[in-house]
Formats: C-alpha cells, sequence, structure tokens
C-alpha cells in the first residue's frame, strides 16, 4: 500500500534522514584515525590499508547517480531502507574482519548501503518539505554532512584510545538499527512517476570512468603518473567521461540533466563543493600517519 507523505510528519523524515547523513559522513572518516593501528593489527602496509577507506569512498563515488535513478523508477523507501539494512550488516562483519582482505570487502558493502542512503535523502526530503521550506531542510542536511566529517576522527580517537579498533565499527549497530526502523516506520511510500525508463547502459559508462579515473589516481601515487597502466585507465576514464555526457544529451530519459548546468549559480556551486571535499578527503587520510609518524 503507498501513501502519499503526510506534512506533519516531516520532522521525522527530517530525523531518518539525518541518521543516515550522520552514519555514512562519519563511517566516511572514522576509519581513517585508526589506519596506522590497522597496519600494524592486520600486519599490512600502508598502499593495502588504504583501500579500507578507498573502497567505501570508491562505492559511493561510482553508485551514488545510479542508484538515485533506480529509486524514482521502483521507490525511494524500499531503496533507503534496504541503505539502512546493508550499513548495519556491513559494520557488523567489518568489525568481524579476520583479515584485512575480508576487512575492504566488508567496506565496501558498507559503502553500498551508504550510496542507497545518501543518494536518496535530499529526494526524500524534498517530497517530504512544502517548497516554501525545503531550503531550510536541505540547509539542515548540509550541516549534518559538515558535523558527520568533523565528528568522525574526534570519534574515531576516542574508540581506538580506549578500545579495540573493531568497535568502530561495532558503534554504528545500534544507530543503524533504530535508522532501519524509523525509515520503515517514518519514510512515506510515495509511488513512483510511471512510464520512467532505467538507463543501465549509461550507469555502466559512468561507473566504468569514475572507477578508471579513481584507480589512477590511486594507484598513480606508487606506480607513476606516467606508467603505461596508469595511462591507459587515464584514457578510458576520459573516454567513458566523453561518452557519458554525450549520452545524457542525447537520450530521452537521462539520469542527470546536463543543460542543468547552463545555470551559472549551480555550476559554481558544485564546483565549490567538489574543490572543498577533495580538499577534505587528502586532508583525513594522510593527517593521522603524519601525526603518529612525523
Amino acid at each position: 500500500m503507498t501513501t502519499q507523505p503526510d506534512p506533519s510528519r516531516k520532522w521525522w523524515v527530517m530525523a531518518t534522514v539525518v541518521i543516515g547523513v550522520l552514519l555514512a559522513t562519519i563511517d566516511g572518516s572514522i576509519v581513517n584515525i585508526a589506519l596506522p593501528t590497522l597496519v600494524v593489527d592486520l600486519n599490512t602496509s600502508f598502499s593495502v590499508i588504504q583501500w579500507v577507506s578507498l573502497g567505501y569512498l570508491l562505492t559511493l563515488a561510482t553508485l551514488t547517480l545510479g542508484v538515485g535513478r533506480l529509486g524514482d523508477i521502483i521507490g525511494k523507501k524500499r531503496i533507503y531502507s534496504a541503505g539502512f539494512s546493508a550499513f548495519t550488516v556491513g559494520s557488523i562483519l567489518c568489525g568481524l574482519s579476520p583479515s584485512v582482505e575480508w576487512l575492504i570487502g566488508f567496506r565496501v558493502l558498507q559503502g553500498l548501503g551508504a550510496t542507497m542512503v545518501l543518494s536518496l535523502g535530499i529526494a526524500i526530503l524534498t517530497e517530504a518539505f512544502p517548497s516554501s521550506e525545503r531550503g531550510k531542510a536541505i540547509g539542515l542536511v548540509g550541516t549534518a554532512v559538515s558535523i558527520g566529517i568533523i565528528t568522525g576522527p574526534v570519534l574515531g580517537g576516542i574508540i581506538i584510545s580506549t578500545f579495540d579498533w573493531r568497535y568502530i565499527f561495532f558503534v554504528n549497530i545500534p544507530v543503524g538499527i533504530a535508522g532501519t526502523l524509523m525509515a520503515v516506520r517514518h519514510i512515506p511510500d510515495t509511488p513512483p512517476v510511471g512510464g520512467q525508463r532505467m538507463d543501465y547502459r549509461g550507469a555502466a559508462i559512468l561507473s566504468i570512468g569514475l572507477l578508471c579515473l579513481s584507480l589512477a589516481l590511486t594507484l598513480g601515487q606508487k606506480a607513476g603518473m606516467g606508467a603505461p597502466n596508469i595511462l591507459a585507465l587515464f584514457v578510458v576514464a576520459a573516454l567513458a567521461l566523453w561518452r557519458f555526457v554525450r549520452r545524457m544529451l542525447t537520450i530521452d530519459y537521462p539520469m542527470v540533466d546536463l543543460r542543468l548546468f547552463r545555470s551559472p549559480l549551480l555550476t559554481v556551486s558544485v564546483l565549490s563543493g567538489f574543490l572543498a571535499f577533495v580538499a577534505l578527503s587528502a586532508l583525513f587520510l594522510l593527517l593521522p600517519f603524519f601525526l603518529e609518524g612525523v
């Protein structure tokens, strides 16, 4: 049975979305403070242990747009609730990981759950809040993103100094269970608009492009940006992203309407956000090693 959004329950929807945003953003940075500890406890190296963070972030980068579009087609509540469940299960498995290889794999599962939550949270809010309050609602979620990013390293440091590193993941479990129950209870089951189609080819092209670009930037740090395999990854990424842009401009059901970027305000805002997160990513990945080793 589907129901239309109930304006009287909009703040419950807000609380559910904020919990999802906090979980996903905190977990994107909480692990970084533990990387030096994980290198020792799991008997590995930095080049391997960085994939504990990168596996999570690459999953977010490559699947967010496709999952968001899929939510438009089959219903946002179903995917959002499943995302909370996947994130919680992934957290349990990460905490139980016997080796770094298992930990990286379970972080990908955790990242998939985070993708399902983050890609649909704003869309769910825009349906729950009237147009006159959407700016305020989105601003509150933006505040939650900032809080999550800066809370992760602090919380991770406290846990690492007091408990075992596994509790970095176990701490998510009660919040994840609460978030799943809140999503099932409070997220409106709004029926999707009929007649929509999922561009699976476009989603695959974008995922390949972003994955190759991310791998080139990551592996190139050790192999050298001029290495043949790294250059090949850059070429594949450029061709895939060019093909994706062409496809979005020509098909009748694009995953994202690129013509929106004709607006200078939108373009500058997106570019500013991109540059800010690039800077934050470098800071939170390398700073723990610098502070502990230098």
